[in-house]
């Protein structure tokens, strides 16, 4: 049972770290030029109070499902304190690349690529104006970073919401008979609380990003439990019928529809009947449609060039369409937790 004290605990630790990000946040926004203001119709959008009433309600909600058993807290996932402001002056150290590409005075360096490299054209790209877009080890080192400052610390919450309705699904099932997949597991931060929530689970993790798969074994660490293997989430080395679980987390918008498309269904072919898929992903339009301006600005700010796409269309009626069944849907902060069973 929680007592207090882990109250406190999780509660500084998130806090810190909340603190830690926003701080790289405020300070890169100094470092960055202003960006030209959008030549498009922009929805409503929330206030930075507004902003953070609704985080802080992303904690307190994993916390009560701490507090009842649901999962453990989390724990430290990571490099050593050396490292880990390595990569903070690292995050730093690129940031007027990063603002050379948001304001066009740097092309786009990622060849076009060729099937037989194994890596599609729309794979190739400075996906946040992010340097090397997904290929090399310095963008996985920074990754991490870069995704925790947009969101102020947030976005491991976000992804451990994936958790609750696993732990719904798992009641009567023995946890060492399972098989699940994270599909495009990037630095494998939502398959290392996986492992850490149920260490018997069998996982695998499949990213087209051999740096990011590196990272997700340091990670993750050596365990016989969990897989890592580079292969694409539109065509996925598993037999029909062959998997209990399967999870993944922002991906989906990073994606051209016809390839999302195909991802889902690959989805539903490798799973077993009666087994469960969670979806966390951005928020689309309509979930929260007072905040749906912020929805109209990130591809203007972020390169994005499928995100509009994606907030435009239904998670639920893509899955129904990949014959999945939607179960139900959380909003948490700026993503949207979608669960849906195969039938």
């Amino acid at each position: 049972m929680a007592t207090a004290l882990d109250r406190l605990s999780y509660a500084v630790r998130q806090t810190a770290r909340v603190a830690w990000y926003a701080g790289h946040y405020a300070a890169g926004r100094r470092l960055l030029k202003p960006m030209p203001k959008p030549d498009f119709a922009i929805g409503p959008t929330p206030s930075r109070a507004e902003l953070t009433a609704d985080m802080r309600a992303l904690f307190e909600r994993e916390w009560q499902d701490i507090a009842a058993g649901l999962f453990p807290a989390p724990r430290a996932l990571g490099p050593e304190p050396a490292e880990f402001l390595r990569r903070s002056l690292l995050y730093f150290r690129d940031l007027p690349q990063v603002d050379a590409r948001r304001h066009g005075a740097a092309g786009d360096e990622l060849p076009p690529g060729t099937q037989a490299d194994g890596l599609p054209d729309y794979y190739r790209q400075n996906f946040h104006f992010q340097s090397d877009g997904w290929l090399s080890d310095n963008s996985a080192a920074l990754y991490d970073t870069q995704v925790e400052v947009l969101f102020t610390g947030a976005a491991d919450a976000m992804r451990r919401r994936a958790l609750a309705p696993i732990t719904a699904w798992l009641q009567g099932r023995n946890q060492r008979e399972v098989r699940g997949l994270d599909v495009g597991c990037g630095t494998g931060r939502l398959l290392a609380s996986l492992h850490g929530a149920w260490p018997g689970m069998k996982l695998t993790g499949i990213d087209l990003s051999a740096p990011y798969l590196e990272e997700a074994r340091r990670l993750i660490g050596r365990t016989a439990r969990v897989k890592l293997e580079e292969a694409a989430a539109e065509a996925l080395p598993f037999d029909d019928a062959s998997l209990d679980l399967v999870v993944s987390s922002f991906l989906l918008h990073e994606l051209p529809n016809q390839i999302r498309m195909q991802v889902l269904a690959e989805v539903a072919r490798v799973l077993k009947p009666g087994g469960l898929v969670v979806i966390v992903d951005s928020l689309q339009k309509g979930d929260r449609p007072e905040w749906d301006g912020l929805l109209d600005l990130f591809p203007h700010y972020f390169h994005e060039p499928y995100y509009a796409d994606y907030v435009s269309g239904s998670m639920e009626a893509w899955c129904s369409d990949a014959g999945l069944s939607p179960v139900s849907m959380e909003r948490a902060f700026l993503s949207r937790v979608t669960v849906a069973r195969k039938s």
